[in-house]
């Protein structure tokens, strides 16, 4: 895969505000749809512990960057179901919305419609009217595209050619099949377990959002703080 150094600049440009607090643009940095499996193959109890997951990260994650993302959220098995339409999360408020929609998130069972959801989502984002520079789907599953609607891999390849940045995967256990991602810069993470999917998660919607791997984001964060070590030491 191309490194594509324009798409790792311009994340770095818009990490940066965040780190120094500076204001932020009235558009948002990244539209991210969550695509997450409810197909039979994941089990009613796992399927609740990957849900709770996603309540957790999110809550953990998402007030570093309020303002600056907009969220929707799908649900696949052998069909595709909306969750919650893609929204910008402004405050606490908003997260609630989100995570509340989530948690009240019902197993399904069924086949695994991993092209459906990626259609769905990509529908979404390029058709609402939030204004946004980057434009990603994020697909969870612990296996492949069962279902015969469609192809996992073609239906990733249509979103890019649409407009769409990224398709990444989580992948969950050794069945996880992530060999569709597609788009600049995409990428996938593994969870051995559900029990590490928070874990995961946590970390690849911060790579997401701010649009560099974490070690670089952490680098970043490091000069923020020197930087502003530098100015009260020059200011005392």
């Amino acid at each position: 895969m191309k490194f594509n150094f324009r798409k790792s600049i311009m994340g770095i440009a818009a990490a940066l505000p965040l780190l120094f607090g500076a204001s932020q643009a009235s558009a948002v940095e990244v539209e991210l749809g969550l695509t997450i499996d409810a197909s039979g193959s994941i089990g009613s109890t796992n399927f609740t512990t990957q849900r709770n997951a996603y309540v957790a990260a999110l809550n953990n994650v998402i007030p570093s960057f309020f303002g600056d993302i907009a969220i929707g959220v799908w649900r696949f098995d052998s069909s595709v179901d909306l969750i919650q339409d893609t929204m910008v999360i402004n405050d606490a408020a908003d997260l609630a919305i989100l995570t509340t929609a989530i948690q009240n998130m019902a197993y399904t069972g069924g086949l695994t419609n991993i092209s459906g959801s990626i259609d769905a989502a990509a529908n979404n984002l390029l058709g609402n009217a939030i204004d946004s520079t980057r434009q990603v789907i994020d697909v969870s599953t612990d296996g492949g595209q069962t279902s015969s609607l469609g192809n996992a891999n073609t239906a990733a390849a249509n979103a890019v050619a649409a407009g769409i940045d990224a398709i990444n995967c989580l992948g969950i256990g050794t069945g996880a099949n992530c060999g569709f991602i597609a788009g600049s810069g995409a990428f996938s993470v593994t969870a051995n377990t559900f029990a590490e999917v928070q874990n995961a998660l946590e970390r690849k919607l911060r790579r997401e959002i701010t649009g560099v791997p974490e070690p670089i984001t952490l680098a970043l964060m490091g000069i923020a703080l020197a930087g502003i070590g530098a100015t009260r030491r020059r200011k005392a």
